[in-house]
């Protein structure tokens, strides 16, 4: 009975080993094209990769008027011709995704001397936490798990991965607003965010006539709900970014954290001096945390101005081309230190 058993296993377990080989062969790099195309492009291009920068839609975003349509990567790039910077980008991507591609980098390859990661702030907000863009950001982990390939396929199938609905997911966000408890060191009127964007929302900005100024109003509530925030280790970005940093520490991968500008012109004129405290605050939390032997954050949280953002009726991280150029510069500048000898003045 029990060697019935024993050949039933071992004929299944061949059986499936031979499935998921038919399966590597024929549908799986269509697949993987189609559901996980970042982490195929990293597997294609490590051999001849010196430096990986990790974005979203913050590099590859461009005015209809810039007079160049460069990347902040490229122009990064132009200051280091001898390395080879592969960037891998995706839209409304953040640090879970950037984690996650990590394993897609072979350790018994040739190793990336460096990779650089997009530190966005507004990424740590309740709001992009809880996106309803989060449940395609995870299906397209799912392929790439450390499974057997088609037992990840079959996962996907499933849909076993986080699969909130639309309504689940805005029910945490709002939450989150309403119940997480916003700390100064000093006295604010309102102890949330709801209480900060009801005051705001009703008649926080007037036009000359005394009527309510509805297109400011609804830019400062933006402003709110995307930076009102006070980082700690509870914060989800944060155990990923804990990740990112323990990876390259222990692998020997020099990490370079971009921290993305911010409006902060916006955010003085449009919502006041707390808001601007708050976002300096976590700034400082993050420079903090992360700068060690093999991680360093590029500050670029005030180096551009509030004309130079693309969206002016909105809390993005778009730049116009010269913007870019500057954080561009600043990341070259700071990657000097490692790369001195590659180091070429481009402009």
């Amino acid at each position: 009975m029990l060697k019935k058993i024993g050949y039933k296993l071992i004929l299944l377990c061949a059986t499936l080993f031979a499935l998921n080989g038919i399966y590597n062969f024929t549908l799986f790099e269509k697949d993987a094209k189609e559901f996980a195309k970042e982490d195929l492009a990293i597997r294609n291009t490590q051999d001849s990769t010196d430096i990986y920068y990790f974005g979203e839609s913050s590099n590859i975003t461009y005015a209809n008027d810039d007079s160049l349509l460069n990347s902040i990567s490229e122009f990064c790039g132009y200051f280091y011709p001898s390395l080879k910077i592969t960037n891998i980008n995706k839209f409304a991507t953040h640090a879970g995704v950037y984690r996650h591609w990590l394993s897609a980098i072979s350790l018994k390859s040739k190793k990336p001397k460096a990779i650089i990661v997009t530190l966005n702030l507004r990424s740590f907000d309740a709001a992009w936490i809880h996106s309803k863009l989060e449940t395609q950001l995870q299906q397209a982990l799912v392929l790439t798990q450390p499974y057997p390939n088609l037992v990840n396929r079959f996962l996907l199938s499933l849909q076993a991965f986080d699969n909130k609905t639309d309504e689940q997911r805005e029910k945490e966000m709002l939450s989150d607003w309403e119940n997480t408890q916003l700390k100064f060191p000093f006295k604010f009127q309102y102890a949330t965010v709801k209480q900060w964007d009801n005051g705001m929302a009703n008649g926080g900005h007037l036009l000359a006539d005394g009527t309510w100024d509805v297109k400011k109003i609804e830019l400062a509530c933006h402003f709110i709900k995307g930076f009102a925030f006070n980082l700690n280790e509870e914060n989800p970005r944060i155990k990923d970014f804990d990740y990112i940093a323990d990876w390259c520490n222990k692998n020997k991968v020099n990490l370079y954290l971009n921290l993305m500008a911010e409006n902060i012109n916006f955010a003085d004129s449009l919502v006041g001096k707390e808001l601007v405290f708050l976002i300096r605050q976590n700034r400082d939390y993050l420079v903090n945390r992360y700068n060690n032997n093999y991680c360093e954050v590029i500050d670029n949280l005030e180096v551009v101005s509030g004309h130079e953002f693309i969206d002016q009726t909105w809390t993005t991280e778009h730049y116009k081309y010269k913007a870019r150029m500057k954080i561009a510069k600043n990341l070259a500048n700071n990657l000097k230190q490692k790369f001195k000898k590659e180091y070429y003045k481009a402009y």
